[in-house]
């Protein structure tokens, strides 16, 4: 059995380090669990989309885990899917993202029999010219022999069903969705693990890719806030163990992280997404 640790939306910067220090304590976590790597969901930083210094701290933070390390970027380190937002992605934010923190999407194979994939979900839909090279990178990475494929996303595939209407900010849209899940069922993925919703859920299923969101180290959300959901309102840190028998998942909540809700910030940090 391997142990990888899976670490969700920190939001750390220099402008506003509200919740750097949990992100600390989460590293203290992890280290003492010894995984043998390290995925970090995206929104690692506050304000990386717009930030040279939020993604220089963020980058230099990172250096505290002891596993090696793999990144994905969120919608706050290089912006949102929707072309209408006030904060879409680009090729400038996603090529401060690289400068930092190297490749949008990866793949990695030290577990052995499995294949570990990770790709930018906030450029999917977008027809910018690196979606269209993540498709073919995707399809490449699910091409792995005997391995067992999991993959790893910021943005949710859904919130309630593969089959509902789009969501922009909440949920990976329904065209490129549709695509992932017929990828994802072809290519016998095991699990598709992301982050966003700041929420613990595992949906375990054995006949198409189980669903695992996990929770956020950073602050939690009020229900009046957001879109219907479900999942368990926990800030801490997940555990995945792939062993030869499958996965499993376990939520870790951390006691020693402060609680903060957004909404309790009243617009200073971040401006209310539409429900």
């Amino acid at each position: 059995m391997t142990k990888i640790a899976v670490i969700a939306d920190p939001h750390i910067g220099v402008g506003k380090p509200h919740f750097v220090d949990n992100w600390k304590r989460a590293v203290a976590h992890v280290n003492a669990r010894a995984p043998v790597l390290t995925v970090i969901l995206g929104d690692l930083t506050f304000d990386g989309a717009n930030s040279e210094a939020d993604c220089a701290f963020a980058r230099q933070a990172i250096e505290a885990l002891k596993a090696p390390c793999l990144v994905l970027p969120g919608n706050h380190d290089i912006g949102d899917t929707d072309r209408a937002s006030g904060q879409p992605s680009n090729s400038e934010r996603i090529a401060r993202w690289t400068r930092h923190f190297g490749a949008d999407r990866w793949f990695s194979d030290a577990v052995p029999g499995w294949r570990l994939i990770g790709i930018d979900s906030q450029i999917l839909g977008t027809g910018l010219a690196e979606e269209t090279d993540q498709w073919a990178f995707l399809e490449d990475a699910l091409t792995s022999g005997d391995r067992r494929p999991v993959l790893f996303t910021h943005q949710p595939l859904f919130l309630k069903h593969w089959d509902e209407g789009d969501r922009p900010y909440w949920a990976i849209a329904g065209e490129p969705r549709r695509r992932l899940r017929e990828q994802l069922t072809r290519s016998g993925a095991v699990a598709a693990v992301s982050a966003h919703i700041h929420r613990a859920l595992a949906l375990i299923h054995s006949d198409g890719p189980s669903i695992i969101w996990a929770p956020a180290t950073s602050f939690l959300t009020r229900d009046v806030s957001m879109p219907a959901q479900d999942g368990t309102a926990l800030t801490g840190v997940t555990f995945l163990d792939l062993a030869e028998a499958g996965l499993s998942v376990g939520f870790d909540p951390i006691p020693s992280l402060e609680t903060f809700y957004i909404e309790d910030f009243n617009g200073t940090l971040y401006p209310a997404p539409a429900r």
